[in-house]
């Protein structure tokens, strides 16, 4: 079972994926800090687990691919990750469902503000 932080990693991974296409973990992460404007900042200790997780449950797909060279003029493996049919579904289906809890959520906190602006 998913933690609330984990599954909110879990649907920016797929909007990530659904909007930028193919990426490694690294690229994921940052636009991830990114987009969320460092309010959530992945480490490759919280991102990697929600990957793993994420392509045992079909969502995503993994697949190894030769990156650009390294400074020693080598290739580097790289593993590039891609959303599937089902992780897409996914995402759809828990921005559905958590919209209207995210707006209770936000409609409570400035009631909280309200009452203490008093």
């Amino acid at each position: 079972m998913l933690l609330m932080a984990e599954k909110l990693y879990a649907f920016f991974v797929l909007y990530v994926l659904r909007q930028q296409g193919e990426l490694s973990g690294y690229r994921i992460a940052k636009i991830i800090t990114e987009i969320t404007e460092g309010y959530f900042s992945p480490t490759p200790g919280n991102i990697y687990p929600v990957l793993q997780s994420l392509e045992q449950n079909g969502f995503v797909k993994a697949r190894n691919s030769e990156a650009a060279g390294t400074e020693q003029g080598g290739r580097r493996r790289q593993i590039l990750i891609e959303i599937t049919p089902a992780g897409e579904a996914a995402l759809f289906d828990f921005a559905k469902r958590n919209k209207e809890r995210f707006e209770k959520i936000t409609s409570f906190f400035d009631k909280v503000i309200t009452d203490l602006n008093c």
